[in-house]
């Protein structure tokens, strides 16, 4: 392990605190200064705070027979009473170059890989974790529902066993980018396990994440999937994406003859409750997003360097708690965005 490994590690673990101004490179104090920050990313107006993922926010809304990818929230009566954390998930997606015709013509998108290994990836996980696990939970309360950790919802060796067994396998594009990003690169607190995909609201994974719910039983489950990018001399957040999964609360119809134009069109068991990504690269989003939020955490010189978490724990609360909220209030009725006709 490289000494800048060491280091690194050793921040994180000091809380993930900044470190003290006497001890560093002035050039990474203006860096710091001139970058967006995770405190500073959070002080903006709601209204500027929410444009960030504006672009990317799978916006997608069921309808009222309960076809399609998305769940009829006004169909949930309540918000869910026992939501299972399936997993939290810290990547750095590492070296990949690939291309999309998209709009008539084509782009081409690449990240380098720096100096977040397995084991860095693994510290940075842990810390990331501990740090927000606690508003994530608390924010759960205030819909009268539960988040509960692995530790807390298997309650069996066949539960335990369920919930490692997870067979899921991406196609195409997205395997390709998915096989990249996962090498060495991707980590999860100890005692989680591993529900990763590119696409989140991919009719299969959907499929695939809601069938461990009824296994597992639970209400419905919440995945957090958070990228990293690392170039060498820095480390920036270039994605977060929360999504919460359950059983699609209308029944199927069996005498009617759903249409589906594509497989995200007909009836499914399971839906989408919500989902939110603030941020970069993904297969259906690479033109708007070829940068990511690029939200500095860390930076490193020859001489010393700076490592900034502060206010993570607000951030991944924020993000979540948004789609939590909407979520409540089109299920009680207190909001009501728009109905395909």
């Amino acid at each position: 392990m490289k000494k800048s490994v060491f280091i690194l590690a050793a921040i994180l673990a000091m809380s993930a605190a900044k470190t003290k101004a006497q001890d560093v490179d002035p050039k990474l104090t203006k860096l710091f200064d001139k970058s967006v920050t995770i405190t500073k990313f959070l002080a903006q107006p709601d209204e500027d705070f929410w444009k960030t993922a504006k672009g990317f926010m799978y916006q997608n809304q069921g309808f009222d027979d309960g076809h399609g990818m998305y769940a009829w929230p006004p169909a949930m009566k309540q918000f869910p009473k026992r939501v299972g954390l399936l997993t939290f998930m810290v990547f750095d997606p590492g070296l990949f170059e690939t291309s999309s015709k998209k709009y008539g013509y084509m782009t081409l998108v690449k990240t380098e890989s720096g100096f977040l290994t397995a084991s860095t990836t693994k510290e940075l996980t842990k810390v990331l974790y501990e740090m927000s696990i606690a508003d994530l939970k608390k924010d759960f309360t205030n819909y009268g529902s539960t988040l509960l950790t692995p530790d807390e919802f298997l309650t069996s060796d066949e539960q335990r066993k369920a919930y490692n067994d997870f067979a899921f396998k991406e196609k195409g594009l997205a395997k390709m980018i998915s096989s990249e990003s996962k090498a060495n690169t991707l980590a999860v607190p100890d005692g989680y396990a591993t529900y990763y995909a590119e696409n989140m609201t991919m009719p299969d994974y959907v499929e695939a994440v809601t069938a461990k719910v009824k296994e597992l039983g639970l209400d419905a489950a919440l995945i957090v999937k958070i990228q990293m990018g690392a170039n060498g001399e820095t480390i920036s957040i270039q994605s977060i994406t929360t999504a919460m999964y359950g059983p699609n609360p209308i029944p199927k119809d069996p005498g009617k003859k759903y249409v589906a134009v594509n497989p995200a069109t007909g009836y499914h068991e399971g839906v989408v409750y919500n989902a939110v990504k603030l941020g970069a690269f993904d297969t259906e989003n690479m033109l708007e997003t070829k940068e990511g939020l690029n939200i500095l955490v860390y930076a490193k010189s020859k001489t010393s360097e700076i490592a900034d978490f502060n206010d993570f724990n607000k951030l991944l609360a924020k993000i979540s708690g948004g789609n939590n909220y909407t979520i409540n209030m089109w299920i009680s009725g207190g909001w009501k965005p728009f109905k395909y006709k």
